[in-house]
């Protein structure tokens, strides 16, 4: 008998510490910021509770609807508002909205304690009614409009000076680059003005000058020497006369020269030249030291009959 009185008493205790313990929580409000709002609008569903202090509070998720029609934006947030004596004011806020108009009741919100002991329990706090509405629409005057034809914003200042700096970079760069090829082709400088462009009879002159100093046909050198010594004349009557001599025979250089006014002693110079030249250099033939020392004269004269009837005739046009 003593021994069942106990265990009585003990099951008495204990449900009143549990009734004590689960009763201390106490639902201060569960509200949303505006019970009434238009579609698309944002509204807060917010609640508060008192708890003990230390006690641990959390919300059941809800992840997309929280019923048919009205959505949770984010996640449930729970933060202590306020601490007096042994009780916490605990808030729980979400962000729903809805995008269908009617009237809907949020489902109670269920919330979970947790003790430093152990103790866990669970509540629902009450629903919470909200009604979504649409923009009115004034049926008495409402007219129906015709679909509005494509409009075509005039075009400002700020969206063509993008485009026309990008098209001014372009022909900076093409003419740039264009300048540059076409510079390096004609061997000038890609900035500034290029060097005076020396007299072809100048050119020529000093170049023969060179090859009568090196003398190379005492050293058995005829062929270079003769080589040297038409280059040096071939690249003088290009430029004097406007007669292309690079890859053509002696033959074909003399033919078209000959329709030049060119005095006649000074072409059969050249033509005996040009032949001398085409032995050396295609026939093995050894001509002698003074055709060898005459070459060299020969040239230059050429070069100086040439440029002085090129000024007499300058000087007959004027």
């Amino acid at each position: 008998m003593n021994s069942s009185l106990r265990i009585l008493s003990f099951a008495v205790v204990l449900m009143l510490t549990v009734t004590f313990r689960g009763g201390a929580q106490e639902i201060e409000s569960a509200s949303v910021s505006k019970d009434t709002i238009l579609i698309g609008d944002q509204v807060e569903w917010v609640s508060r509770i008192k708890v003990p202090r230390g006690m641990r509070v959390s919300v059941d998720s809800m992840a997309g609807y929280v019923v048919p029609g009205v959505e949770i934006i984010g996640a449930f947030t729970v933060d202590t508002v306020d601490r007096r004596g042994d009780m916490s004011t605990v808030e729980t806020r979400a962000v729903i909205t809805s995008f269908d108009s009617g009237s809907y009741v949020l489902p109670p919100l269920v919330v979970y304690f947790e003790g430093k002991d152990g103790f866990a329990d669970t509540m629902r706090l009450p629903e919470v009614p909200l009604e979504v509405t649409t923009v009115p629409v004034d049926t008495a005057s409402f007219e129906l409009y015709d679909i509005r034809p494509q409009f075509r914003y005039p075009v400002t200042f700020g969206e063509v000076f993008p485009w026309a700096l990008l098209l001014m970079a372009v022909a900076a760069i093409v003419f740039f680059a264009v300048r540059v090829l076409v510079r390096r082709r004609r061997a000038r400088p890609v900035f500034g003005r290029p060097d005076p462009k020396e007299p072809p009879h100048i050119t020529a002159l000093r170049e023969l000058d060179r090859i009568r100093s090196e003398k190379l046909w005492k050293n058995g050198k005829e062929k270079q020497y003769y080589t040297e010594l038409t280059d040096a004349i071939r690249a003088y009557i290009e430029q004097r006369f406007d007669i292309r001599t690079i890859e053509r025979t002696s033959n074909e250089i003399l033919t078209d020269l000959s329709g030049k006014d060119v005095v006649p002693a000074d072409f059969e110079v050249l033509k005996e030249l040009f032949g001398t030249s085409d032995l050396v250099k295609f026939a093995k033939y050894s001509p002698s030291e003074a055709e060898c020392e005459n070459a060299v004269p020969e040239a230059v004269r050429f070069v100086n009959d040439t440029y002085r009837q090129e000024q007499e005739e300058e000087k007959k046009n004027e």
